[in-house]
């Protein structure tokens, strides 16, 4: 059935070309009293496509309207009469797409996007609740060395170390031999991002949180070094620093809210006082 399709495509195309009859409207598929004509398959095919291509996506285009009508015709037979009809529900959305995309671009012409620190700061402890940690986030210091180490005691030193020289001098040793130097030193993040880059199971994760700031292990090719520097655990409040994006998300989606509101409002009355509808 397909190569007869292709081949029909093929001929139809060359007639298109060396003829000057009209076959756009000449159909190629039937299904029940539906009908699939020729330039609609053309609509599809991209100028530049070349011959053999434009045949494989003129069948599978063919072929795909087939089993759509097919599936149809099945559903047609096999729902209640009441539930046939659709026109409500297109226009429905019909209403509300157009509704959206005018809110829309209102709100990018009009809204406030700005937020400050101290909107972020003032709903952050006004809802404490509503930011409690579903995980352990901490901030630390993440690096993975090939084997063999180079002045592996050096490094143990120094990524342990509090001063700012140190902390100098394993930023150059790392840049040069480090494989991965992931500094979170200074930012929160999830504490399973840690645990999946090392190669030994943790058991008590809490545990280990809790009680080891240093943690050195290996594989068969690298050497990992681990410095936790402050955790926060699951179910504490989360800190400001750490949900300030979704803070100001949350102030900006409440501007949405409310300048909606205040659109629909402004329109009721103005039609109102325009006499614009009646309500019997």
């Amino acid at each position: 059935m397909i190569k007869k399709i292709i081949l029909f495509l093929i001929s139809l195309a060359m007639m298109a070309c060396n003829s000057n009859q009209d076959i756009n409207q000449k159909p190629i598929a039937k299904v029940g009293d539906k009908i699939l004509y020729l330039n609609e398959v053309m609509d599809i095919i991209p100028s530049s496509t070349s011959k053999e291509d434009s045949i494989l996506i003129s069948a599978n285009y063919v072929h795909q309207w087939v089993k759509k009508q097919l599936i149809i015709s099945k559903a047609e037979l096999n729902i209640p009469e009441q539930d046939k009809d659709v026109s409500k529900m297109v226009e429905d959305y019909r209403s509300s797409l157009i509704i959206y995309k005018y809110q829309q671009k209102l709100i990018e012409q009009k809204l406030d996007t700005v937020v400050t620190n101290s909107e972020i700061d003032n709903y952050y402890r006004q809802n404490t609740n509503n930011f409690t940690l579903n995980h352990n986030i901490i901030k630390a210091l993440f690096i993975k060395i090939p084997k063999p180490v180079p002045n592996f005691k050096k490094v143990q030193k120094l990524y342990r170390s509090e001063k700012e020289s140190d902390w100098d001098e394993l930023e150059d040793y790392c840049f040069q031999n480090a494989t991965k130097f992931d500094n979170f030193s200074g930012q929160w993040i999830s504490a399973k991002k840690l645990f999946d880059q090392i190669p030994e199971k943790i058991k008590n994760k809490d545990k280990f949180l809790k009680y080891r700031k240093h943690f050195e292990a290996e594989d068969s090719t690298h050497q990992y070094f681990v410095k936790i520097q402050a955790v926060e655990f699951k179910n504490n409040l989360a800190p400001l620093s750490y949900v300030r994006d979704d803070v100001k998300k949350i102030i900006i989606n409440k501007r949405k809210i409310e300048f909606i509101k205040n659109l629909e409002e402004s329109i009721y009355r103005d039609a109102e006082s325009k006499n614009k509808f009646k309500i019997y």
